[in-house]
């Protein structure tokens, strides 16, 4: 299984990006993860950039406050019963545009809670990381 991350814009802290980086870390020592940064300054060009890197070889998960939650549990199942690579779509601090949305075969929200971009990278990393954890039986995840 491989994982894609496209995240629009930087990730400015210091503090979110190295504990991001981390997880990757984490990651990659069980799965191949690719994070890929695009630049968020006119959202056209942006939403075309996005746009590009949908395919039908991949599972398109875009990530939106208004999408479907899991447990943890369950979305490590979710991640792990799909029979493509995934690629995780991250929009800028507005949110992705409807016409991307429309485009990607499911929605997915970390909370209900509006969250600040960088966090939103970070909570979706660790819940990776946590899913790859929950799938290879280690003691990360707790009942």
């Amino acid at each position: 299984m491989k994982i894609k991350v496209l995240v629009a814009g930087k990730i400015k802290e210091k503090i979110y990006d190295d504990k991001a980086n981390i997880y990757r870390k984490w990651i990659s020592r069980s799965i191949s993860l690719e994070v890929t940064f695009l630049k968020d300054n006119n959202l056209k060009k942006l939403d075309h950039k996005q746009l590009q890197y949908l395919s039908s070889d991949l599972f398109s998960i875009a990530m939106s406050e208004n999408g479907n939650q899991f447990s943890s549990l369950g979305f490590s199942k979710f991640i792990f019963n799909q029979n493509k690579d995934l690629i995780f779509i991250l929009g800028p601090p507005d949110g992705l545009s409807k016409n991307l949305i429309k485009s990607t075969d499911f929605i997915l929200s970390l909370s209900k809670f509006t969250l600040p971009h960088e966090l939103a990278y970070l909570v979706l990393l660790e819940q990776i990381y946590r899913a790859v954890s929950i799938r290879n039986g280690s003691k990360y995840h707790r009942d």
